[in-house]
Protein backbone atom coordinates (compact mmCIF):
# COMPACT_ATOMS: atom_id res chain seq x y z
CA UNK A 1 0.00 0.00 0.00
CA UNK A 2 1.43 3.45 -1.05
CA UNK A 3 1.36 6.11 1.71
CA UNK A 4 1.98 9.25 -0.71
CA UNK A 5 -0.87 11.41 -1.23
CA UNK A 6 -0.66 15.09 -0.76
CA UNK A 7 -1.84 16.83 2.45
CA UNK A 8 -3.60 19.51 0.95
CA UNK A 9 -4.88 19.11 -2.21
CA UNK A 10 -4.75 21.21 -5.03
CA UNK A 11 -8.27 22.12 -5.61
CA UNK A 12 -8.62 22.87 -1.51
CA UNK A 13 -9.52 26.39 -0.33
CA UNK A 14 -8.04 26.37 3.12
CA UNK A 15 -8.94 29.23 5.49
CA UNK A 16 -5.57 30.97 6.83
CA UNK A 17 -6.34 29.41 10.32
CA UNK A 18 -6.82 26.03 9.41
CA UNK A 19 -3.65 26.04 8.38
CA UNK A 20 -1.81 27.68 10.54
CA UNK A 21 -2.68 24.85 12.88
CA UNK A 22 0.28 22.99 14.09
CA UNK A 23 0.27 19.73 15.78
CA UNK A 24 2.74 19.26 18.16
CA UNK A 25 4.04 15.24 19.36
CA UNK A 26 6.01 14.63 22.08
CA UNK A 27 8.49 11.08 21.62
CA UNK A 28 5.77 9.03 23.11
CA UNK A 29 3.32 9.91 21.35
CA UNK A 30 6.06 9.55 18.38
CA UNK A 31 6.72 6.22 19.02
CA UNK A 32 2.66 4.96 19.43
CA UNK A 33 2.83 5.96 15.75
CA UNK A 34 5.51 4.44 14.03
CA UNK A 35 5.80 0.42 14.15
CA UNK A 36 8.52 -1.44 12.45
CA UNK A 37 7.16 -2.46 9.92
CA UNK A 38 5.44 1.25 8.85
CA UNK A 39 8.81 3.05 8.84
CA UNK A 40 10.55 -0.04 6.41
CA UNK A 41 7.20 0.86 3.88
CA UNK A 42 8.01 4.48 4.32
CA UNK A 43 12.05 4.53 3.87
CA UNK A 44 11.58 2.59 0.94
CA UNK A 45 9.20 4.70 -0.70
CA UNK A 46 11.20 7.76 0.14
CA UNK A 47 14.22 6.24 -1.57
CA UNK A 48 11.85 5.89 -4.81
CA UNK A 49 10.51 9.11 -4.71
CA UNK A 50 14.38 10.01 -4.38
CA UNK A 51 15.49 8.20 -7.52
CA UNK A 52 12.05 9.17 -9.63
CA UNK A 53 12.88 12.70 -9.01
CA UNK A 54 10.39 14.13 -7.06
CA UNK A 55 12.42 14.91 -3.86
CA UNK A 56 14.50 17.83 -3.26
CA UNK A 57 17.82 18.34 -0.59
CA UNK A 58 19.18 21.26 0.70
CA UNK A 59 23.19 20.42 1.77
CA UNK A 60 23.39 18.60 5.12
CA UNK A 61 24.57 21.10 7.73
CA UNK A 62 26.96 20.07 9.98
CA UNK A 63 28.68 21.83 13.12
CA UNK A 64 31.10 20.22 15.30
CA UNK A 65 30.36 21.18 19.01
CA UNK A 66 34.13 19.67 20.00
CA UNK A 67 33.94 22.02 23.79
CA UNK A 68 31.82 19.64 24.53
CA UNK A 69 32.30 16.06 22.41
CA UNK A 70 29.19 17.08 20.50
CA UNK A 71 27.83 17.69 17.02
CA UNK A 72 24.51 18.96 15.10
CA UNK A 73 23.26 17.97 11.88
CA UNK A 74 20.57 19.89 9.99
CA UNK A 75 18.97 18.10 7.11
CA UNK A 76 16.32 19.68 5.18
CA UNK A 77 14.08 19.04 1.67
CA UNK A 78 10.82 18.49 0.23
CA UNK A 79 8.84 15.48 -1.24
CA UNK A 80 6.59 16.14 -3.83
CA UNK A 81 4.82 12.81 -2.78
CA UNK A 82 3.79 13.67 0.53
CA UNK A 83 3.11 17.58 -0.24
CA UNK A 84 5.60 17.86 2.35
CA UNK A 85 9.00 19.90 3.63
CA UNK A 86 10.95 18.83 6.25
CA UNK A 87 13.69 20.00 8.63
CA UNK A 88 15.53 17.95 11.20
CA UNK A 89 17.89 19.36 13.46
CA UNK A 90 19.74 16.10 15.13
CA UNK A 91 22.51 16.07 17.88
CA UNK A 92 24.73 13.74 19.02
CA UNK A 93 26.33 14.95 22.49
CA UNK A 94 28.58 11.62 23.28
CA UNK A 95 28.99 12.71 26.93
CA UNK A 96 25.60 13.70 28.04
CA UNK A 97 24.90 9.96 29.85
CA UNK A 98 27.41 10.76 32.49
CA UNK A 99 25.11 13.60 33.16
CA UNK A 100 21.76 10.72 33.01
CA UNK A 101 20.97 13.07 29.64
CA UNK A 102 20.44 10.87 26.42
CA UNK A 103 23.29 11.40 23.90
CA UNK A 104 21.36 12.57 20.92
CA UNK A 105 17.76 14.00 20.36
CA UNK A 106 15.97 15.70 17.60
CA UNK A 107 13.29 17.75 16.32
CA UNK A 108 11.31 17.48 13.09
CA UNK A 109 9.39 20.45 11.22
CA UNK A 110 6.43 19.50 8.99
CA UNK A 111 5.78 22.36 6.53
CA UNK A 112 2.96 22.28 3.73
CA UNK A 113 4.81 22.25 0.35
CA UNK A 114 2.47 24.54 -1.57
CA UNK A 115 1.75 27.13 0.93
CA UNK A 116 5.07 26.34 3.44
CA UNK A 117 2.80 26.43 5.82
CA UNK A 118 3.60 24.61 9.24
CA UNK A 119 1.77 21.88 9.86
CA UNK A 120 3.99 19.75 12.54
CA UNK A 121 6.59 20.02 15.42
CA UNK A 122 7.55 16.19 16.42
CA UNK A 123 10.14 14.60 18.26
CA UNK A 124 12.61 13.40 15.90
CA UNK A 125 14.67 10.90 18.01
CA UNK A 126 12.50 8.16 17.38
CA UNK A 127 12.01 8.96 14.43
CA UNK A 128 15.51 8.97 13.49
CA UNK A 129 16.30 5.55 15.31
CA UNK A 130 13.31 3.94 13.77
CA UNK A 131 14.26 5.36 9.70
CA UNK A 132 18.01 4.42 10.31
CA UNK A 133 17.43 1.14 11.06
CA UNK A 134 14.81 0.85 8.72
CA UNK A 135 17.27 2.06 5.94
CA UNK A 136 19.54 -0.95 6.87
CA UNK A 137 16.86 -3.52 6.19
CA UNK A 138 15.84 -2.09 2.99
CA UNK A 139 19.59 -2.23 1.83
CA UNK A 140 19.77 -5.76 2.82
CA UNK A 141 16.91 -7.34 1.58
CA UNK A 142 18.44 -5.87 -1.82
CA UNK A 143 21.89 -6.64 -1.31
CA UNK A 144 22.53 -9.73 1.12
CA UNK A 145 21.92 -13.16 0.50
CA UNK A 146 17.95 -14.72 1.05
CA UNK A 147 19.29 -17.15 3.65
CA UNK A 148 20.99 -14.25 5.84
CA UNK A 149 20.80 -15.87 9.56
CA UNK A 150 23.93 -14.42 11.34
CA UNK A 151 24.49 -10.61 11.84
CA UNK A 152 27.53 -9.35 12.97
CA UNK A 153 27.53 -5.87 14.90
CA UNK A 154 30.43 -3.18 15.42
CA UNK A 155 28.72 -0.83 18.59
CA UNK A 156 26.00 -1.91 21.16
CA UNK A 157 24.37 1.74 21.40
CA UNK A 158 20.55 2.67 20.01
CA UNK A 159 21.41 1.86 16.82
CA UNK A 160 22.74 -1.21 16.94
CA UNK A 161 19.56 -2.19 18.48
CA UNK A 162 16.84 -0.53 15.53
CA UNK A 163 19.30 -2.22 13.05
CA UNK A 164 18.54 -5.90 14.49
CA UNK A 165 15.10 -5.57 15.31
CA UNK A 166 14.91 -3.77 11.24
CA UNK A 167 16.31 -6.72 9.78
CA UNK A 168 14.51 -9.36 12.06
CA UNK A 169 11.46 -8.14 9.62
CA UNK A 170 13.27 -8.95 6.55
CA UNK A 171 15.30 -12.20 7.41
CA UNK A 172 14.63 -15.30 10.35
CA UNK A 173 18.00 -14.30 12.13
CA UNK A 174 19.76 -17.29 14.55
CA UNK A 175 22.45 -15.31 15.75
CA UNK A 176 24.06 -11.70 16.77
CA UNK A 177 27.55 -11.21 17.82
CA UNK A 178 28.40 -7.85 19.17
CA UNK A 179 31.21 -5.35 20.23
CA UNK A 180 31.21 -2.29 21.87
CA UNK A 181 34.70 -0.44 22.83
CA UNK A 182 33.27 -0.64 26.14
CA UNK A 183 32.79 -3.86 27.40
CA UNK A 184 29.81 -3.48 29.91
CA UNK A 185 27.67 -2.00 26.97
CA UNK A 186 28.06 -5.20 24.59
CA UNK A 187 27.69 -7.54 27.64
CA UNK A 188 24.04 -5.33 28.62
CA UNK A 189 23.15 -5.73 24.89
CA UNK A 190 23.61 -9.46 24.60
CA UNK A 191 21.22 -9.71 27.88
CA UNK A 192 18.84 -7.12 26.51
CA UNK A 193 18.65 -8.21 23.01
CA UNK A 194 18.84 -12.24 23.87
CA UNK A 195 15.63 -11.85 25.59
CA UNK A 196 14.05 -9.23 23.76
CA UNK A 197 14.15 -11.72 20.19
CA UNK A 198 14.43 -14.81 21.92
CA UNK A 199 18.05 -15.51 19.94
CA UNK A 200 21.32 -16.19 20.58
CA UNK A 201 23.23 -12.91 21.10
CA UNK A 202 26.69 -12.67 22.47
CA UNK A 203 29.02 -9.97 23.10
CA UNK A 204 32.52 -10.76 21.83
CA UNK A 205 35.94 -8.98 22.99
CA UNK A 206 37.29 -7.93 19.82
CA UNK A 207 35.62 -6.27 15.94
CA UNK A 208 37.54 -9.33 14.17
CA UNK A 209 35.58 -11.71 16.18
CA UNK A 210 32.03 -10.46 14.98
CA UNK A 211 33.17 -9.52 11.34
CA UNK A 212 34.25 -13.31 10.52
CA UNK A 213 31.39 -15.32 9.71
CA UNK A 214 28.59 -13.13 9.48
CA UNK A 215 25.99 -13.11 6.56
CA UNK A 216 25.66 -9.10 7.45
CA UNK A 217 28.11 -6.69 9.34
CA UNK A 218 26.39 -3.91 10.61
CA UNK A 219 28.58 -0.35 11.65
CA UNK A 220 27.08 1.81 14.18
CA UNK A 221 29.84 3.98 15.93
CA UNK A 222 31.03 7.06 15.66
CA UNK A 223 34.34 6.23 14.72
CA UNK A 224 36.45 8.70 13.28
CA UNK A 225 39.16 5.90 12.40
CA UNK A 226 38.84 2.47 10.84
CA UNK A 227 37.67 -0.56 13.23
CA UNK A 228 37.21 -3.34 10.91
CA UNK A 229 40.06 -4.54 8.68
CA UNK A 230 39.75 -5.31 4.59
CA UNK A 231 41.37 -9.11 5.51
CA UNK A 232 38.29 -10.25 7.80
CA UNK A 233 35.67 -9.76 5.17
CA UNK A 234 34.37 -13.13 3.97
CA UNK A 235 33.20 -13.33 0.46
CA UNK A 236 28.70 -13.09 0.40
CA UNK A 237 29.30 -10.86 3.47
CA UNK A 238 26.83 -7.46 3.07
CA UNK A 239 28.07 -4.65 5.12
CA UNK A 240 25.54 -2.07 6.23
CA UNK A 241 28.21 0.90 7.08
CA UNK A 242 25.80 3.12 9.27
CA UNK A 243 28.02 5.27 11.37
CA UNK A 244 29.93 7.54 9.02
CA UNK A 245 27.54 10.35 8.44
CA UNK A 246 29.46 13.03 8.84
CA UNK A 247 33.25 15.00 7.57
CA UNK A 248 36.13 12.37 8.91
CA UNK A 249 33.68 9.78 10.21
CA UNK A 250 35.27 6.37 9.73
CA UNK A 251 34.87 3.08 10.37
CA UNK A 252 35.48 1.16 7.64
CA UNK A 253 39.56 -0.01 6.32
CA UNK A 254 39.16 1.86 2.89
CA UNK A 255 40.69 -1.29 0.92
CA UNK A 256 37.19 -2.51 2.26
CA UNK A 257 35.49 0.13 -0.16
CA UNK A 258 37.96 -0.78 -2.75
CA UNK A 259 37.45 -4.75 -2.12
CA UNK A 260 33.70 -4.82 -2.46
CA UNK A 261 32.24 -6.03 -6.18
CA UNK A 262 28.96 -3.89 -5.25
CA UNK A 263 28.78 -0.17 -3.52
CA UNK A 264 25.19 1.41 -3.00
CA UNK A 265 24.62 4.61 -1.65
CA UNK A 266 21.58 6.88 -0.48
CA UNK A 267 22.44 9.71 -1.91
CA UNK A 268 25.49 10.11 -3.87
CA UNK A 269 26.12 13.50 -3.31
CA UNK A 270 25.87 13.02 0.03
CA UNK A 271 28.18 10.41 0.42
CA UNK A 272 30.95 11.66 -1.53
CA UNK A 273 31.49 14.00 0.96
CA UNK A 274 30.24 13.07 4.54
CA UNK A 275 29.71 8.42 3.97
CA UNK A 276 32.30 5.93 4.43
CA UNK A 277 32.73 5.82 1.00
CA UNK A 278 34.68 9.49 1.55
CA UNK A 279 37.94 8.14 2.53
CA UNK A 280 38.69 5.70 -0.33
CA UNK A 281 37.72 8.76 -3.09
CA UNK A 282 39.79 10.69 -1.48
CA UNK A 283 42.81 8.51 -1.33
CA UNK A 284 42.19 7.40 -4.96
CA UNK A 285 41.50 3.93 -4.05
CA UNK A 286 38.16 4.16 -5.92
CA UNK A 287 36.38 6.84 -8.51
CA UNK A 288 32.71 7.79 -8.36
CA UNK A 289 31.71 5.92 -11.16
CA UNK A 290 33.17 3.05 -8.92
CA UNK A 291 29.66 3.46 -6.94
CA UNK A 292 27.49 0.89 -8.60
CA UNK A 293 23.91 2.59 -7.63
CA UNK A 294 21.73 4.37 -5.55
CA UNK A 295 19.57 2.49 -3.88
CA UNK A 296 16.27 4.15 -5.09
CA UNK A 297 17.20 3.38 -8.28
CA UNK A 298 17.67 -0.75 -7.43
CA UNK A 299 14.35 -0.25 -5.88
CA UNK A 300 12.70 0.79 -8.94
CA UNK A 301 14.84 -1.68 -11.44
CA UNK A 302 17.37 0.73 -13.11
CA UNK A 303 20.37 -1.07 -11.10
CA UNK A 304 20.28 -5.02 -9.99
CA UNK A 305 21.16 -5.93 -6.55
CA UNK A 306 22.96 -8.93 -5.48
CA UNK A 307 23.56 -10.96 -8.11
CA UNK A 308 25.21 -14.13 -6.78
CA UNK A 309 26.40 -15.88 -3.68
CA UNK A 310 29.91 -14.46 -3.33
CA UNK A 311 29.55 -11.30 -4.20
CA UNK A 312 30.70 -8.51 -1.28
CA UNK A 313 28.35 -5.97 -1.44
CA UNK A 314 28.78 -2.76 0.50
CA UNK A 315 26.02 -0.29 2.09
CA UNK A 316 26.39 3.30 2.43
CA UNK A 317 24.09 5.22 4.50
CA UNK A 318 23.95 8.75 5.56
CA UNK A 319 20.55 9.56 5.86
CA UNK A 320 18.40 11.74 3.93
CA UNK A 321 15.97 13.79 4.87
CA UNK A 322 13.46 12.34 2.60
CA UNK A 323 13.37 9.54 5.16
CA UNK A 324 12.61 11.61 7.58
CA UNK A 325 9.75 13.68 5.70
CA UNK A 326 8.08 10.24 5.14
CA UNK A 327 8.31 9.00 8.32
CA UNK A 328 6.94 12.12 10.17
CA UNK A 329 4.39 11.20 7.32
CA UNK A 330 3.43 7.99 9.07
CA UNK A 331 3.08 9.91 12.30
CA UNK A 332 1.51 13.54 11.52
CA UNK A 333 -1.16 11.03 9.86
CA UNK A 334 -2.07 8.19 12.52
CA UNK A 335 -1.73 11.44 15.33
CA UNK A 336 -4.40 13.26 13.16
CA UNK A 337 -6.95 9.84 12.92
CA UNK A 338 -6.59 9.43 16.55
CA UNK A 339 -6.47 13.37 17.93
CA UNK A 340 -2.78 13.04 19.29
CA UNK A 341 -0.82 15.17 20.52
CA UNK A 342 -1.98 19.38 20.59
CA UNK A 343 -2.52 22.29 18.57
CA UNK A 344 -1.33 26.06 18.19
CA UNK A 345 -2.29 28.50 16.42
CA UNK A 346 0.72 30.26 14.61
CA UNK A 347 -1.90 33.30 14.08
CA UNK A 348 -3.30 33.34 17.02
CA UNK A 349 -2.22 37.03 18.15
Amino acid sequence: MSLSRTVIRQDSKPTAIAMSEVRILTQQEVQSCLPMDKTIEAVREAYVAFSKGSVELAPVAHLDVSIHNGEIDIKSGYVEDFGLIGTKIASGFYDNQKMGLPPGVAIIVLMDLRTSMPLAVMDGTYITAYRTGAAGAVAASLLARRDSAKVGLVGAGTQARMQVLALNEVFSLEEIQVWDIIDKAGIDYAREMSDRMGIDVTAKDNVESVVRGADIVVTVTPSREALVNAEWVEKGVHINAIGADGPGKQELDPMIVKKADKIVVDSMAQCRKIGEIQHALSQGLIAETDIHAEIGQILIGKKAGRETEDEITLFDSTGIAAQDIAAAYVVLEQAKSRDLGRTINLLDT
